[in-house]
């Protein structure tokens, strides 16, 4: 297989994923979502490196982004190290509750569907894969350039919607922390507006056997 049909393989599982993402995260179901997101831009970045035929079967590690540190330096320091380590946090609540002694999370719904938005703009914008003389579209932008609605739609980098417009709108939040012997809390509520508090990675605050509880809210 050529170099650029790995990486156009690669470009069409990125963007299937990248929209199931959205989809999820729009409708509330954030730590799916969120999962979700960590494969899809997982697959985009491996899609920049298969062109460079550099190949290797790891997730948001650091054997990727040393890759893309090495191959692709102006990318990766465009790139949002709390984000996508935020990520990798979102792959590993798959199973957290069951093998995740002490794991936390905390997700906010539309910070992450914009940061998810920028990540995969950034990432499809350095893309040029040629066939002969000709350039190819990649996947992300056929979409955009069909005006597919779930690709679009509340997309602040794409216009889809602006960001002021978007804080207008109730915020789903989500926090979840694994105690000791994988006792699990989870919570559930919304915020108005964006609501951006610290860090991606920050931990949640909850916990068991409290008579009240301290929310991020952002």
């Amino acid at each position: 297989m050529s170099d650029t049909r790995k990486s156009t393989d690669f470009l069409d599982l990125a963007l299937d994923d990248y929209l199931a993402a959205r989809l999820l995260l729009r409708s509330g179901l954030l730590s799916q979502g969120l999962a979700v997101a960590a494969t899809a831009v997982e697959k985009h970045l491996k899609a920049a490196l298969a062109l460079k035929n550099y190949y290797l079967k790891k997730h948001l590690e650091s054997g990727l982004l040393q890759g893309i540190e090495k191959l692709y330096p102006s990318l990766y320091n465009a790139l949002d190290p709390d984000f996508l380590r935020y990520l990798k946090r979102g792959f590993m609540l798959r199973y957290a509750t069951v093998d995740s002694d002490g794991f936390s999370i905390v997700i906010n719904q539309h910070r992450t569907l914009v940061a998810l938005d920028e990540t995969m703009v950034r990432i499809d914008n350095g893309f040029l894969i040629k066939q002969g003389s000709n350039e190819l579209d990649t996947p992300l932008r056929r979409a955009v350039k069909a005006q597919n609605s779930t690709l679009l739609e509340d997309n602040v980098p794409l216009g889809g919607i602006t960001l002021p417009e978007l804080a207008k709108r109730v915020n789903k939040m989500f926090e979840l922390k694994v105690d000791h012997k994988l006792a699990t809390m989870r919570v559930q509520y919304e915020t108005e507006g964006l609501n951006i508090v610290g860090d991606f990675c920050k931990k949640s605050d909850i916990g068991m056997n409290r008579a009240t509880q301290k929310l991020s809210m952002g």
